[in-house]
């Protein structure tokens, strides 16, 4: 039986799974596991249709599952915008052939404005959206990761839950969105302490990057930008993965010398590792090999 859940008086939801239950809560689609046939949940699984949302016109803007993957552009012109896709053959999350995903949500912009899908939780199982032609029609998919689980080990048989937001501007949909979320994920009681606000190497210049490049950029931020607290030295400093405390030779009087120079211009050092990480043949294996 086909069931379509009214979201909004311009929007539907069509139910597409039959192992589970579409409830709408307020202005949230809620989703509920209710199959008499205990099987694992898989690793794509589809839970609602929004039929015919996208025009041929349309930007979509997304994220990845993780954070250096980032997709713009039309339909059938999709691009990459980070540095590693989800589905290349580092990451390797979902198949290269599969159709994009969005993970947690998608934002299209076309004529009627701004509309925003994005799950509102993440408490079990990570959400995506997927764009499906559907005849002449363009439709959006959520879908789950349900991780092959088996729902008689979880603890309880509600997933996650998702909300669908209008507006004219980025900046008030995603103001909304974080509402939404905040809702189920609210800030830790008693942490009062701000985020820390600064610069990051690593999104400019990767491993690539030099004692020049820090220090240029610091005096930017010392002279223009002096709400930027952090300089955050992140790969590139060290000779190989797992020496990190072998200078490259892109920094030349060792990393010391780029910290005096950061407190100098009054900015607060910080500095990128990891530790479980060591290329074959250098000191570091050398020395602790069972370490690693």
């Amino acid at each position: 039986m086909t069931e379509y859940i009214p979201v909004s008086s311009e929007l539907d939801a069509l139910a597409i799974n039959p192992h589970i239950e579409v409830r709408l809560d307020g202005k949230e689609l809620t989703f509920h596991y209710q199959s008499v046939l205990i099987q694992s949940l898989p690793t794509r699984t589809p839970l609602v249709r929004f039929e015919n949302q996208i025009e041929a016109s349309a930007q979509l803007l997304g994220d990845g599952f993780q954070m250096l993957c980032q997709t713009t552009g039309k339909v059938g012109v999709l691009v990459d915008v980070g540095r590693c896709p989800d589905n290349n053959e580092s990451y390797r999350i979902y198949p290269a052939d599969a159709p994009q995903r969005f993970y947690n949500y998608l934002v299209i912009e076309q004529s009627t404005g701004f509309q925003l899908y994005g799950f509102t939780s993440c408490h079990r199982f990570a959400g995506f959206f997927e764009v499906e032609q559907n005849g002449h029609c363009l439709d959006v998919v959520a879908c789950l990761d349900g991780e092959d689980s088996d729902p008689q080990h979880w603890e309880s048989n509600a997933l996650e839950s998702l909300v669908v937001i209008h507006g004219n501007s980025l900046e008030s949909i995603y103001a909304q969105y974080a509402d939404c979320i905040a809702n189920h994920h609210p800030a830790k009681q008693g942490v009062s302490q701000n985020s820390p606000i600064g610069w990051c190497s690593w999104y400019a210049y990767y491993a690539e990057v030099t004692k020049q490049n820090v220090i240029d950029n610091t005096l930017v931020m010392s002279e223009q930008m002096t709400d930027l607290e952090w300089v955050l030295l992140d790969d590139g400093y060290q000779a190989f993965m797992g020496d990190w405390l072998s200078p490259s030779d892109k920094f030349e009087g060792g990393v010391q010398s780029v910290i005096t120079s950061i407190k100098e211009q009054g900015k607060k050092p910080a500095i990128w590792m990891a530790p479980f990480i060591a290329e074959l043949s250098r000191t570091s294996l050398e020395i602790i090999p069972i370490g690693f």
